[in-house]
């Protein structure tokens, strides 16, 4: 009987997680190749790159204002570069119990815009390995 309790619950959660209620979000959000780690409560550029098990793989479908502030140039002298964004918009974090988020599943949870509040980039692309 609680095989089948456990089953049931872990049936009713998205993804094998925990889907948490819509709310507001605020922070830095890195873009890359293969990354996209979203600082909750940030407000600048960290000096040193963040673990991805400590933060947030930031998952977005249309953002207009947003993309119009991106670079599409990725590599640059034999690193693929980071963007730094300022984001503010309503959405939803999932956990999952067994995997990551993410590229990969290295990142401890995904956060989900739900509906675009403001972007503002936060300076040119860079390297955290220079």
């Amino acid at each position: 009987m609680f095989v089948f309790a456990v089953a049931l619950g872990l049936a009713s959660c998205a993804d094998g997680g925990f889907v948490s209620g819509s709310r507001q979000f605020s922070g830095v959000w890195l873009h890359e190749f293969e990354g996209s780690t979203f600082l909750e409560g940030a407000t600048e550029v960290p000096a040193v790159r963040p673990e991805y098990r400590e933060t947030d793989w930031l998952e977005w479908n249309e953002w207009p204002d947003l993309e119009r502030l991106m670079d599409d140039r990725r590599q640059e002298g034999g690193c693929y570069t980071v963007q730094p964004f300022l984001l503010t918009f309503e959405g939803r974090r999932t956990h999952r119990l067994f995997v990551g988020a993410g590229h990969m599943d290295m990142w401890r949870s995904e956060v989900t815009v739900q509906r675009p509040i403001s972007a503002k980039r936060l300076g040119p692309s860079f390297c955290y390995d220079r």
